[in-house]
C-alpha cells in the first residue's frame, strides 16, 4: 500500500502461525516491493526480520473471472 492507503503492487500473504507470514511479490515487480516492505514494515515492526530466499523456485497461477470456480472444480 502507498502512504494513502491505495495499492502499489499486489501480493499474497501466507499467515503459517502467529509469528510467521510468508509473502510472495509479483515476479515483475519483486525487488521494488520487497525494498518498498523493508522501508516501510520496519518503521512499525522493529524487531521483524525479513528473509529473501531468491533460490527457490516457486510459482503461482492466478485463475480468475466469472468462471474460474467452475473451472477450478
Amino acid at each position: 500500500m502507498n502512504e494513502m492507503g491505495g495499492i502499489k503492487d499486489d501480493c499474497i500473504v501466507t499467515k503459517m502461525d502467529d509469528n510467521h507470514y510468508y509473502v510472495v511479490f509479483n515476479a515483475a515487480n519483486k525487488d521494488k516491493d520487497l525494498t518498498h516492505c523493508r522501508v516501510h514494515w520496519h518503521r512499525q515492526f522493529k524487531d521483524l526480520k525479513i528473509e529473501h530466499h531468491s533460490e527457490q523456485i516457486r510459482s503461482l497461477i492466478a485463475v480468475q473471472g466469472p468462471k474460474a470456480q467452475a473451472l477450478l472444480q
